[in-house]
């Protein structure tokens, strides 16, 4: 296996799959993804009535109007970090504490559980989305 570092291993990660992204572009939308669902999660823990942005939950409201930029071995590293502290905060949450909700803008509320479910779906997702693309590449 070749390191992620290797030129021909980062072109792989960004060339388009059949599905019109690539999988450097599938790794940066969890950290996205994942870094506002960890914000909504804390919020869901320190306010009574917050409002999230319905891209928590839904992937049609997640529009990143800014390309990525970065290395595939940097949005992997920025993955594994948010993934780390995504875990710890998960770790300081307890009993009741899954239950506390807030709503989401637009309509609906959503609970602490159903945010982690959300994001285990993402990165879940994500990641067969990206097997299928390198499936592809490498046909």
């Amino acid at each position: 296996m070749l390191p992620i570092a290797d030129p021909v291993m980062e072109a792989r990660s960004q060339q388009v799959g059949p599905e019109g992204v690539s999988a450097l572009e599938l790794t940066a939308d969890t950290v996205r993804t994942w870094l506002i669902q960890r914000e909504a999660l804390r919020q869901t823990q320190v306010h009574d009535f917050p409002i999230f942005h319905p891209a928590i939950l839904d992937p049609a409201e997640r529009n990143w109007h800014n390309p990525v930029v970065d290395s595939c071995d940097a949005v992997l590293d920025q993955l594994a970090d948010l993934a780390t502290d995504l875990a710890d905060d998960l770790g300081s949450i307890h009993g009741d504490q899954w239950y506390r909700s807030g709503t989401i803008a637009g309509g609906g509320s959503v609970t602490a559980l159903e945010i982690l479910d959300a994001a285990v779906v993402v990165g879940a997702e994500n990641l067969r989305r990206i097997e299928r693309i390198l499936a592809s590449i490498r046909n």
